[in-house]
């Protein structure tokens, strides 16, 4: 069985528009709504002409809680051959989109053991094909990369359970360097292809400072990307390189995405909540302080 996982929140007629060619292409459709108020009515046309699941939750439950509570859910009878399919709720496919990763996907098992498969992508933000340049060719078309990309990552129900499942300590921008690492924790490869192509918007565009080139993002973003590589910085599955990463987006990028980019106190105050709600052990979505204690991890 195909079955594709999209997380929405407030989605708009677009976003509809998107989960139709994906629905197009799988059996069983998903959609997990992280938004404060439902919208049933809106994918109402989509869960009659497709057979689609509205999973609302009443709360901002973050990517990776959202995706485990379907995958935990058991009236949808997973096995471990099962295809899933994840998505963001901006992510654009074409035509085959989802048979062109299954077939890719099945060649490489052949040759190795994956763990997962996604697509290169074109981000609407920058205006470019987004390829790693690290990256280890075996076949014609397809590599070797430390990470995919959430959206349109393909994998297999057994290969998720075998690591646990998302990360939900995670909330949302890494959660797929976490998932992929897992992976190779456990020697299983993550691959990209260049067969197919995603359109997906990364950001919302970027800015050129001397030989920094930055990533422009919604403010409240800061906070949960600090948040959580402080958390990742801890893990041993982690590659060094990642470690760096990290390092740098603590002590330099950080800095010049407050002297550089729009709203620049509430990205520096992001950032410090970020800090310190860490060594708090805070989880979770981002909260006022009068309500942090709901998001205590215990």
């Amino acid at each position: 069985m195909k079955y594709a996982l999209i997380t929405v929140f407030h989605p708009s007629e677009q976003v509809k528009n998107n989960i139709n060619m994906i629905a197009n292409q799988v059996d069983v459709t998903i959609i997990c709504d992280n938004s404060p108020e439902p919208n049933r009515v809106l994918f109402a046309p989509l869960t009659e002409a497709h057979n689609i699941h509205y999973l609302f939750f009443g709360e901002n439950l973050g990517l990776s809680r959202a995706f485990n509570r379907a995958l935990l859910d058991t009236q949808y009878g997973w096995r471990d051959d099962d295809y899933l399919f994840f998505f963001d709720q901006d992510s654009v496919i074409g035509e085959d989109h989802i048979e062109t990763l299954i077939s890719t996907y099945t060649k490489v098992r052949e040759k190795c053991r994956i763990g997962c498969l996604g697509p290169v992508y074109f981000n609407t933000s920058s205006g470019r094909v987004e390829i790693p340049k690290k990256k280890r060719m075996i076949s014609e078309k397809t590599y070797v990369v430390s990470s995919v990309i959430t959206s349109s990552m393909l994998c297999c129900y057994g290969d998720l359970r075998e690591i646990g499942f998302w990360n939900e300590a995670v909330f949302l921008d890494m959660a797929d360097w976490d998932l992929c690492w897992r992976m190779q924790s456990l020697g299983k490869v993550c691959c990209l292809t260049d067969a197919a192509v995603l359109r997906h918007s990364v950001g919302m565009g970027e800015k050129k400072i001397g030989p920094f080139h930055l990533r422009v993002g919604a403010p409240i973003r800061e906070y949960y990307q600090i948040r959580d590589c402080m958390y990742l910085l801890k893990k041993e599955y982690t590659p060094l390189k990642y470690r760096i990463r990290f390092l740098a987006m603590l002590l330099i990028r950080s800095p010049l995405h407050v002297f550089f980019l729009d709203h620049r106190k509430a990205r520096m105050e992001y950032i410090l909540r970020g800090v310190k709600d860490f060594y708090r052990g805070v989880h979770g979505e981002f909260m006022p302080e009068d309500e942090k204690v709901k998001y205590v991890s215990v």
